[in-house]
Formats: structure tokens, C-alpha cells, sequence
């Protein structure tokens, strides 16, 4: 039972090394805006202080943040002080959080790439091992190659809607 679970995390680590993988070789510079603000009782919203820096910074900092949260609420003890947070991408001004257009467009390279790998070892398992093995007549490959085709399709049709949502967000 251990092995299974082992095995479980072993599989998500290599799919977060191939979106990783996948966000570099997409140029995606993963930035961040924090506002850190309040509402008065008219509900209009006072913003304090405004952040725009890079994620990777945010996350090592993460400390500097709350602790400029918590010296502005006792500046104002009688609002609520909130952290309001949006990560985006520096270079085309999309969003880069969960299920965004680009998380999604670098999710779907990983699973290609993961798969193309697979299909590797595949192959060179089989033709070490089955001594009449046939690529073309193979019916798991033939299913698998399809399959991977159909990702490629909808990763280049996400590539895509995104090249024209960058152009539209740089008119």
C-alpha cells in the first residue's frame, strides 16, 4: 500500500517538474499585485499600500507582507484591513493563478511531454522485450498515439486563444 502512494507523489512531483518545465520554455513570468486596503463605512475602498513585484520574491517575503498588513491595522483598529492579491503574467498581462488560460496552456505542454516520455519507454521496452512487437499494428500505441494527438491539437488551440488575447490586451 505504501508503494502506492510512493508511487502517487512520485507521479505528481514529475508532473509539477514538467509544468515548471513547461512555464519556462513558454516565457511566463509569474508576478503578483497586492493591495493591501480597507472599506469605509460608504463602501468605498481606501488602498493603503500597492505592491506589483514578482511571485518568486512574494513567496520569500510572504513574512514583510503580513507584517505591513498587521502594522496598517493597528494604524486603522477600527476598519478592516484585508490583503487582496492577483497573480499575472509580466510579459502578456494575463492572469497565471489556478485555472487560468496560461496554467492551463502550461498543464496541457506537461501532459504532452510526460506522455511523449512515456510512450519512449514504451517503446524501448517493447522492442527489447516482445520479439514480434509492431509499431504500426500495436493497438495500446495506436489508441495512445491518437490520444496524444488529440492533446496536441488542443494545446496548439489553447496557444492559440491565448496569442490572440495577448494581442487584444496589448491594443
Amino acid at each position: 500500500m505504501k508503494k502506492q502512494k510512493q508511487e502517487d507523489m512520485s507521479d505528481w512531483m514529475e508532473e509539477a517538474k514538467a509544468i515548471a518545465k513547461a512555464e519556462r520554455e513558454l516565457g511566463i513570468e509569474k508576478w503578483v499585485v497586492l493591495s493591501i486596503e480597507y472599506q469605509t463605512k460608504d463602501y468605498r475602498c481606501v488602498v493603503l499600500y500597492r505592491y506589483d513585484l514578482p511571485r518568486e520574491l512574494y513567496e520569500k517575503y510572504r513574512w514583510v507582507v503580513r507584517w505591513r498588513q498587521a502594522r496598517c491595522q493597528c494604524l486603522h483598529p477600527r476598519e478592516t484591513v484585508q490583503l487582496y492579491h492577483s497573480y499575472y503574467d509580466k510579459r502578456t498581462g494575463l492572469r497565471t493563478d489556478f485555472n487560468s488560460c496560461l496554467s492551463s496552456l502550461a498543464a496541457s505542454k506537461a501532459q504532452i511531454t510526460i506522455a511523449k516520455k512515456r510512450e519512449q519507454e514504451y517503446l524501448v521496452w517493447q522492442r527489447q522485450n516482445n520479439l514480434f512487437f509492431d509499431e504500426n499494428t500495436d493497438e495500446e500505441l495506436v489508441k495512445f498515439r491518437e490520444k496524444l494527438k488529440k492533446k496536441e491539437e488542443n494545446y496548439n488551440l489553447l496557444y492559440r486563444n491565448i496569442q490572440k488575447a495577448v494581442e487584444e490586451h496589448k491594443q
